[in-house]
């Protein structure tokens, strides 16, 4: 493969202005592409094949006329009078009649407004609808008190109350900025009266809103960072332009993507995050060995040098990135899979980038491509006409290398000690969707949520929806026969022993439903037309992101289960909570078998590359602390609020655990990668003895010599990604936030704490097991030459060949001449 790609590079540099016409008409053609012909992204979560989904399906099946509820775009708005005072008293009234006829006004295409209105004179005409209507259809007067009360309006205070209607649209996302706008202006018009008016459901959401600010700071400290790498400003900015150049297409591309599949709206936020970082750090580890190589050979064969051997590196590193976000797809959760390949093409593209476009800028610059120096920089010289500084062997990553030579067993147990430690906060991790219950504390959603928490308890966020299909009902069932008795003795001339039994299952269901501690009430709200399947309303005690409503749920499917093997009916537990429960459940419940295949794999691929048991379990072990440690930093900070840095602390978004592993793992294997690849190269290239005259063992020396090579363009690479993933801690929506800050730390402990001290650590006291390999595993395993080892022997023996001619024609000429 390093021959191959010295090719490319070659071409790349010698051809340069095609490559660059290349790559900007795939820019233009992309983006025009998707300026046309995109449909937009979604925000929904849904997983087919949950039990809430197949439940959805259920009721759409018995009722054509409802959707699936993540598609139910509702609004809550919610009233709550001064303390001290009720909704009831004349000035509060009259105020919340002006938000409710400026809402009817502005949103003409409303629904389901059963229980929109008023609700301090709504509700008494509600309570007394349903208990007349429960009654004449034969319910105990206790019964229909008791559902009524459930459905109410107003708190028994009468201080708070709330009005809800759904828009008339297909999905939340279509509804428009006319919809929103005019729910803020009726939310004004109370406030000016005095009133607390809180507005929130999925139909009041913000749209998905991405500052282009996070990618200006990541790219502003990026180019600071590359100053201090190279002392070039011409140098400093290759980088960010391959990079720029790599995420426009890639995030193009994923819109242009929407024409054929529905993408999350967080998908082109988590492919540029990670495109723009791997995109420069690329670029950087090609342009460093460049740089390395053009002062030893013609400035085309360097550039081809470069890719061939840092060039075989990114590509390895690449891969396993690529590898690792393919592989989400493997617990077959649709919003992630496409994310996952989503992020993989833009790394895909940004590992391209690097091949071609690298090389063809290189080419362009000429000798100019290190051109505008800053003194002192980077071995640059300190004034005009003076040598530059390089080669110094004093470097401060030899320093601290040759510390860590000197006590790696206590650089091994702070490392290991220090990262367990930070890990522990992640056993108490809670993960949940969004909603209106983690929406940040200054949002009118989440001063909804709370206000209904307030007045009517902590279920009235977490309504779940059971559906009942009695078209299989067993009529002669003994769970159901008192039900079907009582019916017959009520009427027994017009008695139909089928219509008798689904009537008898829905009531058992509800009193079966009702037995569990857990819940406050369940009702019967709906019957379709047939009589052949209902609607059950079940209000919880616990809110949406408490634990207790996840063991709710489970406890209701096992009673589902046995109210359907005793009775022949069909039962679906639905509603957002429900499926949002059960994406967060299954994300959990596949981390484990996704965390197995991605190290797995991972090993395999490091054992064919550096040909050691050792080093591949090293990584894998430290990939552990290092995201161990990631998660517990993110739950202190994010969930538990720890020194209040963060404004509104809660659960963790759901995707955010298996997405840091894949990301993360990925990156780590990128450093791994371009470190150890550097201190494999050096043993190799010495035939695994040390230099004559080294007071250090060929492993040791392999390990300083490499990692004093390689550490300063690794840390300027993970300083890049640290400050790129962080910028994006300055995006509004919470959960960008969060992953900005785990992505972070997760590059900060695999890369300063990992990859850097306990790796070395780890070789030095491993001496010669290092590198060792059983022969029978090295015969099996193919080789895969990353270092471009077998490139750079090919092309010093043909620099020596050609030396060797140029010799001969001089003495040629000179004999001639005599």
């Amino acid at each position: 493969m390093a021959k191959f790609l010295f090719h490319v590079g070659k071409w790349s540099y010698q051809r340069k202005w095609a490559v660059i016409a290349i790559w900007l008409v795939l820019l233009i053609a992309v983006g025009g592409s998707a300026l046309t012909l995109q449909k937009g992204f979604d925000d929904k979560f849904a997983i087919p094949g949950t039990p809430s989904q197949d439940a959805a399906d259920l009721l759409i099946k018995n009722f054509p006329d409802q959707k699936n509820p993540l598609d139910n775009a509702g609004v809550n708005i919610v009233f709550a009078a001064p303390e001290g005072h009720r909704l009831s008293e004349p000035q509060y009234v009259k105020a919340i009649d002006e938000v409710i006829a400026h809402i009817d006004q502005g949103i003409p295409d409303k629904k389901d407004t059963m229980r929109f209105g008023n609700p301090v004179t709504l509700n008494p005409k509600l309570q007394q609808g349903i208990i007349e209507q429960e009654t004449a259809q034969g319910l105990p007067e206790e019964t229909a008190r008791a559902d009524a009360a459930n459905l109410t309006l107003m708190s028994e205070d009468g201080r708070i109350g709330f009005a809800t209607f759904g828009i008339d649209v297909p999905s939340p996302t279509d509804v428009t900025d006319h919809h929103r706008a005019t729910i803020r202006e009726a939310l004004e018009i109370g406030r000016a009266k005095g009133l607390i008016v809180e507005g929130g459901g999925a139909a009041f959401g913000d749209p998905l809103v991405i500052k282009t600010t996070s990618e200006m700071i990541g790219l502003g400290v990026a180019f600071i960072v590359l100053i201090f790498t190279f002392g070039s400003l011409i140098a400093a900015g290759l980088p960010l332009l391959t990079a720029v150049v790599g995420i426009g297409i890639g995030s193009l591309t994923i819109v242009l993507a929407t024409r054929v599949a529905t993408l999350n709206n967080t998908t082109p936020v988590l492919a540029v995050m990670l495109g723009l970082a791997v995109g420069i750090d690329y670029a950087l580890f090609i342009l460093a060995r460049y740089r390395a190589e053009y002062r030893k050979a013609p400035r085309d064969d360097a550039a081809g040098i470069a890719v061939g051997t840092a060039g075989s590196a990114v590509v390895f590193a690449g891969l396993t990135v690529i590898i690792a976000l393919i592989a989400l797809s493997i617990v077959r959760i649709p919003f992630l899979t496409y994310m996952g390949l989503a992020a993989a093409f833009t790394v895909f593209v940004a590992v391209m980038v690097a091949l071609t476009l690298v090389p063809a800028l290189l080419g362009v610059m000429g000798k100019f491509a290190f051109g505008a120096k800053i003194p002192w920089l980077a071995g640059n010289p300190r004034r005009p006409g003076e040598e530059p500084r390089r080669g110094t062997r004093r470097s401060k990553g030899y320093a601290w290398v040759t510390f860590v030579h000197r006590f790696p067993a206590l650089v091994l147990a702070v490392v290991v000690l220090g990262l367990g430690a930070l890990t522990i906060p992640a056993l108490q991790l809670e993960l949940a969707l969004p909603n209106d219950s983690t929406s940040s504390l200054s949002s009118t959603q989440r001063k909804s949520a709370d206000l209904l928490t307030e007045g009517f308890g902590d279920g009235h966020n977490s309504l779940m929806l059971a559906v009942v299909d009695a078209g299989e009902v067993d009529p002669t069932a003994p769970a159901l026969q008192p039900l079907v008795r009582a019916q017959r003795d009520m009427n027994p001339e017009g008695f139909d022993e089928k219509k008798a039994a689904q009537a008898a299952a829905f009531s058992y269901v509800v009193e079966r439903f009702n037995t569990n501690a857990d819940i406050k009430h369940v009702q019967l709200v709906g019957v379709n037309e047939p009589g052949n399947a209902a609607q059950l309303m079940i209000t919880p005690y616990a809110g949406p992101n408490d634990p207790m409503t996840t063991k709710l749920l489970h406890s209701l499917r096992a009673s589902q289960a046995e109210a359907e093997a005793a009775t022949g009916i069909k039962i679906g537990i639905t509603g957002l909570t429900p499926i949002q429960r059960d994406v967060t459940q299954k994300l959990s419940d596949a981390m484990p078998l996704y965390l197995a295949i991605v190290v797995g794999l991972a090993i395999v691929l490091l054992l064919m590359v550096f040909r050691s048991i050792m080093v591949p379990i090293v990584a894998g072990l430290g990939f552990l602390l290092s995201v161990g440690a990631a998660f517990g930093v993110t739950v202190l900070f994010w969930q538990e609020g720890l020194w209040a840095l963060v404004e509104t602390p809660g659960p963790l978004i759901s995707f955010m655990p298996i997405f840091l592993i894949g990301v993360t793992f990925g990156l780590a294997m990128d450093y791994q990668v371009f470190l150890v690849s550097r201190m494999r190269e050096f043993y190799a290239h010495h035939g695994g003895v040390p230099t004559p005259g080294s007071r250090y063992s060929a492993v040791d020396e392999s390990v300083i010599e490499g990692y004093t090579l390689g550490s300063r363009v690794v840390t300027s690479a993970a300083l890049i990604m640290i400050a790129v993933f962080v910028a994006f801690i300055d995006q509004p929506l919470p959960f960008i936030k969060i992953f900005g800050f785990a992505l972070g730390a997760g590059v900060l402990f695999d890369a300063f704490f990992v990859r850097m001290a306990l790796v070395p650590a780890s070789m030095f006291l491993l001496g010669r097991a290092t590198w060792w390999m059983p022969s029978w595993l090295d015969k099996i395993l193919p080789h895969l030459d990353i270092e471009g080892a077998a490139l750079e022997k090919e092309w010093e023996l043909r620099r020596l060949e050609a030396e060797r001619l140029a010799d001969l024609q001089v003495e040629e000429l000179r004999a001639r001449s005599v």
